[in-house]
Formats: structure tokens, C-alpha cells, sequence
């Protein structure tokens, strides 16, 4: 029988393998499920014992957080945040339909938020089964680069200055890069004498990106965009454009993974939920042995 395992397309990174380069911090098999009453000791994770992890949160760690799903619930999703319900900055919840690992890359702002109040997850339908430090050893991922430069960015200028948004100016339009399955990423380096430094990811028509959560930060850093069907046809429609407060745009690029291709054609990636397997390239497999496919609109891996 063959083995699948889904591939979740969300804005933070989902790896399914650990190896000896992460640490564990912890591990068991926590039910967490906000319709529990308050004081229920499975309403959230992080306040039992061997739980606290908040000495790990440092300025460039990874910090890797393993769920399953559990099966019966009608949803699936979890936030990180402290014990004063604020969410840690930057970071979104996620929603998910299959066992997920979420990797929190730690900031200056998400040191300072854990350091002040703690750490905690919470959510509705899955379990913690593993926290873990550092990163799995990965292929070397090649970019290319797509634009490189200098451009401070703004939204304090007034409109129709040319720094107050990136994405309009010659050779700034990387709308034809935005592919199903492409990973498209975006370096910022902080102004330092700025009060705050966010960046939003939108189109020309003012509208976020479909499931792309703005970004606070504090330190340079690289944002990576999964790119899905609806933020292609996004893309497609109305363009791509990054705005906000306090950054530099430095460098945009797109990952190469050895021979691994980007679904290129969004018209087929929208047949390809009919319960039938598709190679990368959008073709039908009658027949599907070892490797990663699309099934039902979603990238999958028989074993």
C-alpha cells in the first residue's frame, strides 16, 4: 500500500523528517483545544512541567514545533503566543489539514515577547508531539536572483513618491515568477534610526496576498513567499507590490532545487482536483510510483 504524506502550503516552512541537527526540548503527545473551559489542563501548552522553553527562544535560533492532527475535530489550527494572549510577533497562526512542523525563526521582538510573559500554544484539534531546536540537515537550496538593490521603503511619504512602495519601478516586476510551487524570496535590511520596521506583501489594488501575514522585525531578514494558486491569480491580476515602514528592500529572489519544477500553468493546476495524480509539470500519471505529486489541488509524496 502506498505511503502519502501532504506537503502543507503555508507561509512558514512544513518539514515532515527531524534528524540529529534539531535538539529536543520536549516531547509526548499533548491534546490542546480551545472549547475547553479555562483552567482545563489541555486548554493550551507550555505551563506543565517541562514545558517552559522560553531560555531557548535566542536571537537566530530556529524553533521547531511538531503537530499532528487530530482526526475528528472539525478544524485544525494553532497560535503561538505568550500567557497574555498576544501573539508573538511576526508570527501567524496555522491552519492545517495533515501532521505539520511550524519552524519559528526568532527575532529581537519575539526574544523580548517570550522573555517578558512565556511561551504558549493554543488552537483547537491537534496534538504537540515534539519542540525542538535548530534545523534539519536540508539539500542546499540554489536561488536565482530576480532583483538586487537598494530601495528604501516608506508608507510615511506622500503618495506618488517613488520610495513609497517597491514593486513599480523598472525591473521591479517579478509578477512572471509567481508560479505555483515557486518559493519567491524577499531580503530586508532594517533603517535603524526607524521607530518600527513591518513590511506588507499585496497587490496594486491595496489587497494582501492571499494567506501572506505581514512581517514585524527587528533584525535583518528574509521573508519566504510559498506560492499557492490564489496568490498567483493574485499576482496575475493585479500585480505584486511590498510596502510598509522602516526597511530597505535589498534583494528578491526564487529558489532552484536541483531539477524540482514549479506547476507553470494555474489552468491546470485548477483541474488538478479531481482525484487524479499530476507530475509537477501539470500531466496526468495514470499510474504513480515513488516521488511528489499533485492530488486534489494539494502537493503530496508516495513512498
Amino acid at each position: 500500500m502506498k505511503k502519502i504524506f501532504t506537503f502543507m502550503m503555508l507561509s512558514i516552512f512544513a518539514v515532515m523528517n527531524v534528524n540529529a541537527a534539531e535538539e529536543t526540548l520536549w516531547e509526548g503527545d499533548f491534546n490542546v483545544s480551545w472549547d475547553l473551559p479555562e483552567g482545563d489542563p489541555n486548554r493550551e501548552w507550555g505551563g506543565h512541567e517541562g514545558q517552559d522553553v522560553t531560555s531557548h527562544f535566542l536571537v537566530g535560533e530556529k524553533i521547531n514545533v511538531y503537530l499532528t492532527v487530530v482526526a475528528s475535530a472539525e478544524y485544525h489550527k494553532c497560535q503561538f503566543d505568550n500567557w497574555a494572549w498576544e501573539a508573538l510577533p511576526g508570527v501567524s497562526p496555522a491552519e492545517f489539514e495533515a501532521d505539520t512542523k511550524v519552524t519559528i525563526d526568532v527575532t529581537g521582538d519575539i526574544v523580548a515577547a517570550v522573555a517578558a510573559k512565556g511561551f504558549r500554544l493554543h488552537g483547537h484539534g491537534f496534538h504537540v508531539v515534539k519542540v525542538t531546536k535548530g534545523t534539519a540537515d536540508e539539500p542546499v537550496v540554489n536561488e536565482d536572483t530576480l532583483w538586487k538593490g537598494d530601495f528604501n521603503v516608506s508608507w510615511d511619504l506622500p503618495e506618488g513618491d517613488p520610495n513609497r512602495e517597491w514593486g513599480g519601478h523598472e525591473g521591479q516586476d517579478v509578477t512572471s515568477h509567481f508560479l505555483v510551487g515557486e518559493k519567491i524570496n524577499v531580503y530586508l535590511t532594517v533603517v535603524a534610526s526607524a521607530e518600527y520596521h513591518k513590511c506588507q506583501f499585496d497587490n496594486w489594488g491595496w489587497e494582501a496576498l492571499p494567506g501572506v501575514s505581514p512581517v514585524e522585525f527587528s533584525v535583518d531578514t528574509k521573508v519566504t513567499i510559498n506560492v499557492t494558486e490564489d496568490i498567483a491569480a493574485a499576482v496575475a491580476a493585479k500585480g505584486f507590490r511590498l510596502h510598509g515602514h522602516g526597511f530597505h528592500v535589498a534583494k528578491l529572489t526564487k529558489d532552484v532545487k536541483g531539477n524540482t519544477t514549479a506547476v507553470k500553468n494555474i489552468t491546470n493546476m485548477k483541474k488538478m482536483t479531481d482525484g487524479n495524480y499530476y507530475n509537477m509539470n501539470g500531466q496526468l500519471v495514470t499510474n504513480p510510483t515513488k516521488g511528489l505529486y499533485i492530488f486534489n489541488g494539494k502537493k503530496v509524496i508516495i513512498k
